[in-house]
């Protein structure tokens, strides 16, 4: 008995050893002057360094969640801060819980309204998750760095990248293709000028994903119209808001809560509303 529980403590040692190596390297790293430089960090500043580390450390690579192997370019458009909880598959992590409960195949197309750098364009590509991407973006830049990324990750699926979405460019779209479509909006407020009756009626036989944005003139009379201009074609169901536990990922083990916590900040103004859209069925 003596001998067994020997064994096992020397092998609780050792795990223990093991668990704080992490912490134990990384405060040898910290010396005198970069604590220094870290005290006089801007929260911004500091929040995109911390994504930074954690970009690295995942080598560039998204190591959970369904878009698991994507390749991300250091050099964003849309912002350096996200990358670190966009590799640890954390980021809008309401969309990729929904994403991730879909069966592959129940898609055809994805149409991705406000692109940015193609994390989703992309990331539903290489996850087979979709066989096409139709994604609109209207920054010149963000169109390049879709397509970047896209060269980057061996050019899964087919994707085509447009600009402004509208009633006349989504109208370039054969409207068969909106059968078996997820649609996903996010375009920082302006969803109520591009959501119009007919803009609506174009998309009313796909699946759609729409942040709302708050910071608009007049929101409560225009989310207001816009509900019940939706809720003419679709279901409306809200996603719950989605904790971000990190306790259970060994690349943040090292570092301290409140950095652990900045990393999984987005950096929003308040509790975002994702809505989901179903169609009426006839």
């Amino acid at each position: 008995m003596w001998s067994e529980n020997r064994l096992m403590i020397e092998k609780f040692i050792q795990d223990e050893i093991e668990y704080f190596e992490p912490m134990n390297e990384r405060a040898k790293r910290a010396t005198e002057d970069l604590k220094a430089s870290w005290r006089n960090e801007t929260v911004s500043a500091r929040s995109e360094r911390i994504s930074l580390e954690t970009y690295d450390a995942c080598n560039g690579i998204v190591k959970y969640g369904p878009f698991q192997g994507l390749s991300l370019n250091r050099q964003t458009w849309w912002g350096k801060s996200d990358l670190g909880a966009q590799c640890l598959g954390l980021y809008e992590k309401e969309i990729l819980n929904e994403i991730g409960r879909q069966e592959k195949g129940k898609y055809q197309t994805f149409i991705d309204i406000g692109a940015a750098d193609g994390y989703y364009a992309v990331g539903m590509l290489l996850a087979g998750i979709v066989d096409e991407v139709i994604s609109f973006e209207i920054s010149d830049a963000g169109r390049v760095a879709i397509s970047e990324n896209w060269d980057n990750n061996g050019k899964p699926g087919a994707i085509t990248v447009y600009g402004e979405a509208n009633h006349a460019s989504l109208a370039v779209i054969p409207s068969h293709v909106f059968d078996d479509a997820l649609v996903l909006i996010d375009i920082e407020g302006y969803e109520f000028d591009l959501l119009t009756k007919e803009v609506i009626k174009q998309l009313q036989f796909s699946e759609v994903i729409i942040e709302i944005h708050n910071w608009i003139d007049d929101f409560e009379n225009r989310y207001a119209q816009l509900l019940r201009d939706l809720s003419e074609h679709f279901n409306i169901e809200k996603l719950e808001p989605v904790d971000r536990n990190t306790s259970y990922l060994p690349e943040l083990r090292a570092y301290t809560d409140d950095n652990r916590l900045l990393l999984i900040s987005e950096r929003r103004p308040c509790l975002m509303r994702f809505l989901k859209l179903t169609p009426i069925k006839a």
